[in-house]
């Protein structure tokens, strides 16, 4: 579920959810649907900058999931709501309809940018 602190930023054209900036004593920071921080704390008007440029752009990148059960996975996002995120293993950026799925919730914790970032 997402929390209530998190607010929702939308494309200005199609009103498309991008993610969500959460506000604190330092700032504002642009999150992922998922919850991942985008950028460090700063202006309101900065993380949705960031969020314009890279809110879904970054879905289509690798990512790391910390498994429950094992080492951590290169995965693919599927797909991505407010309540929850898909990911598909991708060994080595190849994923095929057999590859393991993870559903987890959001927020989650457990996925991180893959290494070229």
């Amino acid at each position: 579920m997402t929390p209530t602190d998190w607010v929702p930023q939308h494309r200005a054209g199609d009103d498309e959810l991008l993610g969500y900036t959460r506000t604190g004593e330092r700032g504002t920071v642009p999150l992922t649907l998922f919850g991942y921080p985008l950028a460090e704390p700063g202006s309101r008007e900065a993380a949705q900058r960031v969020l314009e440029a890279h809110g879904l752009a970054c879905l289509a990148e690798p990512w790391i999931l910390r498994r429950e059960d094992g080492p951590e996975v290169e995965v693919r996002i599927m797909s991505a709501f407010p309540e929850s995120v898909t990911v598909v293993e991708a060994y080595f950026g190849i994923y095929g309809p057999d590859s393991p799925r993870h559903t987890l919730p959001v927020p989650t914790e457990r996925l991180s940018p893959g290494s070229h970032r």
